[in-house]
């Protein structure tokens, strides 16, 4: 696996990545723009994260790319999957000015996109994410779910612009999903990241059934990496900006503090650990959003479930003589619906963190002969 390392400002990162894109074929010839939509991202873009505009305009500018295509497939591409994927109308009213008037928002029933789960099912998205803290330190364990083709396109990269934190990341390159089927057009996005502060965060999908005008998951989760260094400042995150589809969003540090983002893109709620225990796979916890959750109405065979209550029993089974080592015992068994290998879904890659002591450890090839790396900051 080659790690590769960007340097500089948002410009000049964007050119870095640009010309690797350029390198590989990337192309934005068949994209076609839906004016509306393109301008209400754009709003919110340009008030809650310009400086990523500024990345985009450096890929086009040194991949001789078409700077309005480009900037429109980053900026709705996780959207527009999530409509298709669902069968969503879209036919959604324009957002109020204050994107976080909550009440506005629930109340707009007329702006909500309605789901057809028995016309078409999203692809296999299962995620496991649980934290662990004993004796005063922080574990965290992670595994990445997803289509098999992706365990030969997955990489780490390190992103160091002096404006913010530094950070390394772990990307699915949008395989399957924001860069469709074809490897040419996978890039570098955020599924996981750790930073240069004692940051994590880690995403799993969740099922719900509304969208909004909003980031998408990646980019709420590189923002993160860049600008915060604790829990409470990722959280201050989620109070000012709206995130485009469901997602969960798990965040430790190194003071020993997790939480969970349980986001409908409607309203989000946190999740604290329960006597030291945190784990978050892709059904809904918090009670009031499990009523809207579409796995539970629809998908009652999903095994988010049985992933969640695995990975609670086999904390417990290595409590007494817990380390960052039984993380991948735990996480990493084969035969199990954690570690999983299925048709369609196989775990990419995992996770293994100490936060306290910022040791962190991916492992991948799970299926065959076992590789791991450390990561560093």
């Amino acid at each position: 696996m080659h790690s590769q390392t960007f340097s500089g400002n948002f410009f000049e990162i964007g050119k870095q990545q640009g010309k690797i894109y350029a390198k590989n074929k990337m192309s934005f010839k068949h994209v076609k723009i839906d004016k509306e939509l393109y301008k209400k991202q754009l709003t919110i873009y340009k008030k809650f994260y310009p400086e990523l505009l500024s990345e985009f305009e450096g890929m086009a500018q040194a991949g001789n790319f078409d700077k309005d295509k480009l900037i429109y497939q980053f900026i709705t591409a996780e959207l527009r999957c999530y409509r298709d994927w669902f069968e969503l109308e879209t036919d959604i009213d324009s957002m109020s000015d204050n994107v976080h008037d909550k009440t506005n928002i629930l109340n707009r029933s007329n702006n909500v996109s309605k789901l057809n789960l028995s016309q078409k099912q999203t692809p296999g998205k299962a995620c496991t994410i649980f934290g662990y803290k004993k004796d005063g330190k922080l574990f965290v364990g992670r595994n990445y779910d997803w289509l098999p083709k992706t365990e030969k396109i997955f990489t780490t990269y390190t992103l160091k612009n002096p404006e913010r934190n530094s950070f390394i990341a772990v990307t699915d390159g949008g395989y399957g999903s924001e860069a469709g089927n074809d490897i040419k057009n996978v890039f570098y996005n955020v599924n996981d990241a750790i930073n240069n502060k004692g940051l994590f965060i880690g995403l799993t999908f969740a099922y719900n059934d509304k969208w909004s005008y909003g980031l998408s998951c990646v980019h709420i989760c590189k923002l993160i990496a860049e600008t915060c260094s604790t829990v409470k400042d990722a959280i201050k995150v989620f109070e000012k900006i709206p995130v485009c589809c469901p997602k969960n969003f798990f965040i430790a540090d190194k003071n020993g503090d997790m939480i969970v983002i349980e986001h409908t893109s409607q309203q989000f709620k946190i999740l604290y650990p329960k006597n030291d225990i945190l784990i978050q796979t892709n059904n809904y916890i918090d009670a009031e959003l499990a009523k809207e959750d579409t796995a539970l109405k629809s998908l009652s065979i999903h095994n988010t479930f049985i992933r969640y209550h695995e990975t609670f029993q086999r904390i417990h089974l290595y409590e007494n003589k817990f380390n960052i080592n039984k993380i991948i015992t735990i996480l990493g068994k084969k035969g199990t619906y954690v570690c999983q290998n299925f048709p369609g879904i196989k775990t990419i890659w995992t996770l293994a963190l100490d936060m306290t002591n910022k040791k962190y450890k991916l492992y991948h090839n799970l299926f065959g002969k076992r590789k791991e790396r450390m990561l560093k900051v």
